[in-house]
Formats: structure tokens, C-alpha cells, sequence
């Protein structure tokens, strides 16, 4: 199954990006018949005014499955440029896989790479491993939990930090550490037309542990008009006790899809 998102995005401009990427959120492969299941969403935009202004915007995960295992592949990339000026510049690539599939408890590895200019993360990369638990699964939904170590990395400059906040001291910032990830997620109909989506996100440095954690949580609802058109909306947040620099603590998201399937 394929689907196209067209995605109409009402999120506030500074807060285009964060540094976690909700992997909960992508596609998960229920139907045990299926060996594919994938979405995309690409636009480009250009207008002729004072200067060339050209938006280009490209989302897309797919899930494979093959014997008994899984791949999750995920990438998206945003850039705005008007003229000569970057206005806004962000995306990640993003890979998994999963062992024992079918299994009550699953290996799963996972790398990605991610960039978000607006908000000041110049780049990200973690690698890590979690071992998952199916609650339930069916053939429409299911529930899981997961826990599991990971190496991030993180260059930050002041491009986010608001004015009155910016230190005499700009230099770029970085980070290196081995966290705990820990989430908790659920797929599920809710009725024959509305489907829900929910997950929750924990993580911290292992030396630090509950004491500056970053929580995420994110929720999304959809109405399927037919068997093949539906539109949703989602709302995505996270919570950092301790960025690397003074950004705000409190980053959300919104926005509405009109998803059609094929």
C-alpha cells in the first residue's frame, strides 16, 4: 500500500524542526499479507518577486518486510531560499531495522542524520538499539513499548536563541553522550472511519538520568472519507529540561494531511 500525502502545514515558522524525529509516526506494516507499505510527499514552489523565490519540500517513509524481519526507511528535506537568503533549511535521513518481527519482543537498530537550520542544530547523528514489546498487534493496530541505549551527537550555533538570550559568546556547541531512549506508542481504529495515533518519548544522558530529560509526545487523527482518501491532523511536541543552548524549551508542531491511498 502507497500513500500521497498532501500536506497543508500550519506550524510556526521558528519551529520547523526539532531534534527527534517521532520514528513512532512512520509507517508500520499491520497485514501480514503486505510487504510494503510506504508514503511521500514532495512539492516545489516558485514565485517571481523582488527576488526568485523558490520553496522545495520532500517527506517520505516506506517499511518493508521480508521473512522475519523489517526495514524502516525515512527521509525529509525543506529549504527556502529567497534570492541569495536561506530562509528556512531542514531534514533528516533516517533507517531501521527490526529482527524477529512477529515476535513479542523485537531487536531494533536504527541510525539517522538530521539538520535543522532555523532552530540553530546545525547536525544530528544517533545510533542506537532498543528491545521492543509488542502489547497487542492485529490486523488494524497494536500497542508497543521500547527501551534501549544511544550515541547522539549535536552541533547547535545561536541562529534559534532569541536576542535577548544570545551570550557574548557565540561559538558553535557540541555535544557527545550515551543516552536511555525509552517510548511508548499505539496504532489503533477507533471507529470504521477514524483512526488514532499516539507515542510518548523519554530520554536523557545515562550520566544525568531524570535529572534534565527530553520528553516528546505526539498524537495524530484521521477521517477516511472513502477507502482511499483521508485527512488528518497531528500535533507533535517536545520538552528539553536542558538544550545545549538557550532555544526555547517548549517546541510543538501542527499540521493537517489530506491522505490518499493507492
Amino acid at each position: 500500500m502507497r500513500r500521497l500525502l498532501l500536506t497543508l502545514t500550519c506550524a510556526i515558522p521558528l519551529m520547523a524542526q526539532s531534534q527527534l524525529l517521532f520514528p513512532e509516526s512512520f509507517v508500520v506494516i499491520f497485514d501480514t499479507t503486505r510487504h510494503f507499505k510506504g508514503t511521500v510527499a514532495p512539492s516545489l514552489e516558485i514565485k517571481t518577486q523582488r527576488q526568485l523565490y523558490v520553496e522545495i519540500t520532500n517527506r517520505a517513509d516506506v517499511a518493508f518486510r521480508f521473512k522475519n524481519h523489517g526495514i524502516t526507511l525515512a527521509n525529509k528535506f525543506e529549504l527556502t531560499r529567497d534570492g541569495d537568503q536561506t530562509i528556512l533549511s531542514g531534514g533528516f535521513i533516517y533507517g531501521k531495522f527490526k529482527t524477529f518481527y512477529d515476535n513479542p519482543f523485537v531487536l531494533e537498530h536504527y541510525v539517522q542524520y538530521q539538520w535543522a537550520e532555523a532552530r540553530g542544530l546545525d547536525e544530528k547523528v544517533a545510533v542506537g538499539s532498543n528491545l521492543r514489546y509488542k502489547i497487542f498487534k492485529s490486523q488494524t493496530g497494536g500497542a508497543f513499548v521500547g527501551i534501549g541505549p544511544f550515541f547522539e551527537f549535536e552541533l547547535w550555533d545561536y541562529r534559534g536563541v532569541p536576542e535577548e538570550r544570545l551570550p557574548l559568546d557565540q561559538s558553535s556547541v557540541d555535544n557527545k553522550a550515551w543516552k536511555l531512549n525509552w517510548y511508548v506508542s499505539t496504532k489503533r481504529n477507533l471507529s470504521e472511519k477514524i483512526r488514532m495515533e499516539a507515542s510518548l518519548y523519554f530520554q536523557d544522558d545515562f550520566k544525568t538520568l531524570f535529572e534534565e530529560p527530553r520528553w516528546a509526545g505526539a498524537l495524530g487523527l484521521s477521517y477516511s472519507f472513502t477507502e482511499n482518501i483521508a485527512f488528518a491532523v497531528n500535533l507533535q511536541t517536545i520538552y528539553d529540561f536542558a538544550p545545549l543552548v538557550p532555544v526555547d524549551k517548549l517546541w510543538f508542531n501542527t499540521f493537517s494531511a489530506l491522505e490518499v491511498t493507492f
